[in-house]
């Protein structure tokens, strides 16, 4: 067989266990379509009606890689025979679907996004990019390089448009309390965009201009906020635990970091272990934050991070 034709394969390793490969394939056969060429990270199908589909496969194997590996084909045919057909098809132009677009927020792009030429827009190097994808009931599809260059308009054009859907379904008051020793704010929309919404911090949550917001985004579905005051300064560390902690265990998991935001501007705010300590180093620009708030302080202390987010 030639590596190109084998199932999991593309440019270097395979991706996806074996396991998952041939669950696919049954679901495929199960399904009526037929599987036209593997990709690597996607698979091009004739489904029933002969419309074609392209299925990337990284969301398809993180919501099943939990579940017990003899259900995969049952799932498979019940996710892949929810996607509308639509789904698998670019549109024509972008403006068709302009009501559709929707912001992501992810990790930088790589392997299956570059190999495909997925649009994204950096927001912290190596930590966190925005994406835009266009949004169907039951699934949804990435905006890749060759749409934006074919409608006519720039990608911030679409970018903007993307944001403007996601504050139309966004209330003022989808940011709700979840730990009110610390004031803690989680994104509770629970429409798969919520991290998404920390893009959107500085109108959801206004009069915070001046100090801005710590960001942490682990999951898609999960966007937590804590207002930067006197009283917060110091539970940087607390709040980057809970970043890894859920992180880890999260089926559409996105980043263990901690961020700044201030006026749409992301900030990495740099913490790491080393052995009992921590070392903390703030952006350059949250320097002046802390000597305003604090001066009482030259840097955090090391915190105790034993206490974990509520349920």
């Amino acid at each position: 067989m030639k590596p190109n034709s084998n199932p999991g394969h593309g440019s270097g390793t395979p991706r996806y266990p074996g396991t998952f490969m041939l669950a696919l394939r049954e679901a495929i056969e199960r399904l009526g379509w037929q599987a036209q060429a593997w990709k690597g990270g996607s698979v091009v199908c004739l489904d029933a009606t002969k419309e074609q589909r392209e299925v990337g496969l990284e969301n398809l194997y993180r919501r099943l890689r939990r579940e017990p590996r003899d259900t995969w084909p049952d799932l498979l045919v019940d996710l892949l025979g929810s996607v509308p057909a639509e789904a698998g098809k670019a549109p024509e132009n972008l403006s068709e679907v302009a009501d559709q677009l929707m912001v992501r927020l992810g990790p930088p792009v790589r392997g299956q996004g570059a190999e495909v030429g997925i649009w994204s827009m950096p927001l912290v190097d190596r930590h966190l990019s925005a994406f835009l994808v266009i949004d169907f009931p039951t699934s949804m599809s990435y905006v890749n390089d060759a749409m934006i260059a074919s409608s006519g308009q720039a990608a911030d054009y679409w970018f903007q448009r993307g944001l403007a859907n996601l504050r139309d379904k966004s209330a003022p008051t989808c940011f709700a309390p979840v730990h009110d020793e610390s004031g803690l704010l989680q994104a509770q929309a629970s429409d798969a965009y919520d991290s998404s919404r920390a893009l959107l911090v500085d109108e959801l949550i206004p009069g915070h201009e001046e100090d801005g917001f710590y960001v942490i985004v682990p999951g898609r579905d999960h966007c937590f906020v804590l207002l930067v005051t006197a009283e917060s300064l110091m539970l940087a560390p607390w709040l980057r635990s809970i970043a890894i902690k859920m992180c880890k265990d999260m089926p559409y998991p996105i980043s263990p970091e901690l961020f700044w935001v201030r006026g749409g501007l992301w900030h990495h705010f740099e913490i790491e272990e080393g052995g009992n300590e921590l070392r903390v180093t703030p952006p350059a620009a949250f320097v002046e934050i802390m000597e305003r708030l604090r001066p009482d302080i030259a840097q955090p202390p090391e915190q105790d991070d034993s206490d974990s987010l509520p349920n």
